[in-house]
C-alpha cells in the first residue's frame, strides 16, 4: 500500500508543477491583452495578477475571472475588451 501513496503522492506534485508551469506561460499573454485596451481604458496593475479598470472591475488574467466593485458581481470571461464593455459603458 505504500507504494501506491507514494506514487499518487508524486503524481499530484508532477501535476502541480506542470499546472504552475502553464500558468507561468499563459500569463503574460493575458497580461498583454488587458494593457492593450488602455488607450480606452484608466488600466491600473494592482499585482501581477489583477488589473483594475476605470475604478469599477477588477480582471484577474491568470484565471479569466472578473469582479464588478460596484455590483459585487463576479464571473468569468474569454475575451477582456468583451468584459470591460459589459460592465463599463463610455
Amino acid at each position: 500500500m505504500e507504494t501506491n501513496e507514494n506514487e499518487l503522492s508524486e503524481f499530484w506534485k508532477q501535476y502541480r508543477l506542470e499546472q504552475k508551469e502553464r500558468r507561468s506561460d499563459r500569463l503574460p499573454i493575458r497580461q498583454n491583452g488587458i494593457e492593450q485596451l488602455s488607450d480606452k481604458y484608466d488600466i491600473k496593475k494592482l499585482t501581477e495578477y489583477q488589473y483594475r479598470i476605470n475604478g469599477i472591475l477588477d480582471l484577474f488574467p491568470i484565471h479569466n475571472r472578473w469582479h464588478n466593485i460596484k455590483t459585487n458581481k463576479r464571473g468569468g470571461y474569454k475575451n477582456p475588451l468583451d468584459v470591460i464593455q459589459k460592465h463599463i459603458k463610455l
